[in-house]
């Protein structure tokens, strides 16, 4: 007998013999279990004084450490510094920039 999904909001039916629907299944299979997540956890002085110091901690979530790649670029400094500190590829440092732009618009 099927049941809903046990994500919340999510109209779906789970597969047979499953507590998620297929779409969330494979969503946790790419990227984890979508009611723990890191982008909601982050504190305002962490980032402020990690960009000062120029670093990113081994246990920052990855809110912080996008936080402190767009600190890092308010400061000036190029996509390519700012992914080798924080631990990401140019590329996503460029698309943070572009998020930033157009939320700032």
């Amino acid at each position: 007998m099927p049941r809903p999904c046990r994500i919340d909001d999510c109209p779906r039916m789970a597969l047979p013999r499953r507590t998620v629907c297929s779409t969330h299944r494979e969503r946790i299979r790419n990227w984890g279990d979508p009611d723990f997540t890191q982008w909601t956890v982050a504190d305002d002085m962490d980032v402020r004084l990690l960009v000062e110091q120029q670093r990113v901690p081994d246990g920052a979530t990855r809110l912080e450490r996008r936080l402190i790649g767009v600190g890092l670029s308010a400061r000036g400094m190029s996509a390519a510094q700012v992914a080798e500190v924080v631990g990401v590829d140019s590329r996503t440092v460029h698309r943070w920039r572009a998020s930033a732009r157009q939320t700032a618009a």
